[in-house]
């Protein structure tokens, strides 16, 4: 993906959801999102025209209503949320950050093993 989307958590939270299932209505969103954020109407409808603009989703017409779809695989946008954080946090370094995280715990033993697997295959990909 050559152009950063650059998602904020609300439209992450949008997103998720159509991912999980789409194409959406406005209707969909607003009561799906109801009862667990604030936003109305007007609040997804500015959501997704910023989205759109950010070539994350797209929309079909169908009779009166825009049906919404992600035009931005999952996997993509996480890669790229996850460089951007490594960049920004730990100007690059993937070692700093799994150094802070071992340090402060933050990773289960299972997480570690399975980090510990995943460094292994990368090592034997590379021999």
């Amino acid at each position: 993906m050559e152009d950063k989307i650059g998602l904020s958590n609300a439209e992450w939270k949008l997103m998720d959801y159509l991912w999980e299932e789409s194409p959406k209505t406005i209707a969909d969103m607003v009561a799906h999102f109801e009862g667990s954020t604030n936003w109305d109407r007007h609040v997804i409808i500015m959501m997704l025209k910023r989205m759109e603009a950010k070539k994350a989703v797209a929309y079909e017409t169908v009779g009166r209503a825009k049906h919404y779809y992600p035009i931005v695989e999952q996997s993509q946008a996480c890669v790229q949320e996850t460089k951007d954080f490594l960049e920004r946090v730990y100007k690059g370094s993937m070692g700093l950050m799994l150094t802070t995280m071992v340090k402060q715990e933050s990773i289960s033993p299972e997480d570690l093993e399975e980090l510990r697997r995943i460094l292994n295959e990368g090592v034997d990909q590379h021999d």
